[in-house]
């Protein structure tokens, strides 16, 4: 597709991890002339407009290309101010109780787009779902709204996001995306938007549901083998193995191997929401399994480090790094704070705080200094290396 036939102007529905990455992206092409991020929080709107120091989402990409981003991205939480829009990509989140998944959002996102999309519109959706979840809860109502038929006169794919926090090295533009459409002409059209206008590679399905499925299974294939790992964990430490030191050697097999590491939780926003997802519509007793181990994890840390603080008698216990994997600065489905509920349930009579200088808002203390002074013994999530003149044990230890 000639850049002539790429977008002017972008929409981005949800400011969160996945959408200020999209925005970024997007903004950094020359193509664009604007990138309009919708959200329904006030606050989340508040923060992009405010600038770098403000943004909620601290991802180096975002951070490092914010300056030159930035004076193409506008927020709102008007959906009419995105009526100008040729492509939306829907980024919102669908919360997960660990019960149930909410996909109000996804289909509010459907009614408000039907009200202001315009003929020969590409609407893609980034949101992890069930096979058909993309018809189910932003096509219909997409298409009921706007009284335009999908793939003739709107168009409608799927292009699940593969993003990793932390992550240098895999920047949106340089993840291979599979891609899925509603029909053969919104797949052509979501094609050429991935790969001609952004750069991106990309491999097309003709079915939509394969490119939904696949999504779960990246993300139930990893909390498969995590728990697997986590099974034999404690089985082995039992024996005094140590699980690390036999992951290490089987990874010296050059094939039809791939080393998982122990976790005390597969936690963030998708794992455990991605297999529950896959459990459900597939039934399967092994994955409905794994998630049990799983959930059951934090408890096994939490019991190891009971141990260690009977013994030496310790009161004030300082968790220093609390992000949902190791040098996070996002602590949703944090294993270390289900650690700390699981460890105050075993010992009431001491005293648990944390601390983590990338989540200051969360944190107990204002300063290391003040964490660090407080507490008899110290548990590391993170920050390798790091000494504290206490003592301490990191929870890979564990």
């Amino acid at each position: 597709m000639p850049n002539s036939l790429c977008p002017r102007v972008v929409s981005v529905v949800g400011g969160g991890f996945v959408g200020l990455h999209t925005a970024v992206m997007f903004a950094l092409r020359s193509f664009t002339e604007k990138v309009i991020v919708i959200d329904v929080n006030e606050n989340v709107v508040r923060r992009i407009r405010e600038g770098k120091d403000s943004l909620h989402i601290r991802e180096k990409y975002v951070l490092d290309n914010w300056g030159v981003a930035s004076k193409k991205i506008e927020a709102t939480t008007n959906y009419a101010d995105a009526g100008d829009s040729e492509v939306f990509v829907v980024a919102v989140q669908t919360p997960f109780n660990g019960e149930k998944i909410d996909y109000s959002p996804l289909e509010n996102a459907g009614n408000k787009l039907g009200e202001i999309v315009k003929k020969n519109s590409l609407i893609v959706s980034e949101v992890t779902i069930y096979p058909g979840g993309t018809m189910n809860h932003l096509g219909k109502p997409l298409e009921d709204k706007s009284n335009l038929k999908l793939d003739l006169e709107i168009y409608l794919a799927h292009a699940p996001e593969r993003l990793t926090a932390g992550s240098t090295k895999w920047t949106p533009e340089k993840i291979p995306r599979v891609i899925g459409g509603i029909g053969p002409n919104s797949l052509k059209k979501a094609s050429m938007l991935y790969h001609d206008c952004l750069g991106i590679e990309i491999y097309p399905v003709g079915d939509i549901r394969v490119v939904e499925a696949a999504k779960l299974l990246e993300n139930s294939f990893r909390l498969l083998n995590i728990s697997f790992i986590n099974e034999l964990k404690r089985s082995l430490d039992k024996m005094g193995v140590n699980i690390r030191d036999v992951v290490k050697a089987a990874s010296t097999k050059p094939f039809g191997y791939m080393p998982f590491y122990p976790s005390p939780y597969a936690g963030g926003a998708c794992l455990p929401k991605d297999s529950f997802m896959m459990e459900s519509f597939t039934r399967s007793e092994l994955l409905g399994v794994a998630r049990k181990i799983n959930e059951s994890q934090p408890l096994y840390y939490a019991a190891n480090i009971q141990k260690i603080i009977a013994k030496k008698n310790y009161r004030n216990i300082l968790f220093y790094g609390f992000g949902f994997k190791p040098g996070s600065p996002y602590s949703i489905n944090s294993p270390i704070l289900r650690i700390i509920k699981e460890l105050q349930s075993l010992n009431s009579s001491i005293a648990v705080k944390k601390y983590d200088p990338l989540i200051s808002s969360e944190s107990d203390f204002e300063t290391e200094d003040e964490a660090v002074a407080w507490a008899d013994f110290i548990i590391k999530w993170g920050y390798t290396g790091k000494k504290f003149g206490k003592p301490f044990i990191s929870i890979e230890e564990l």
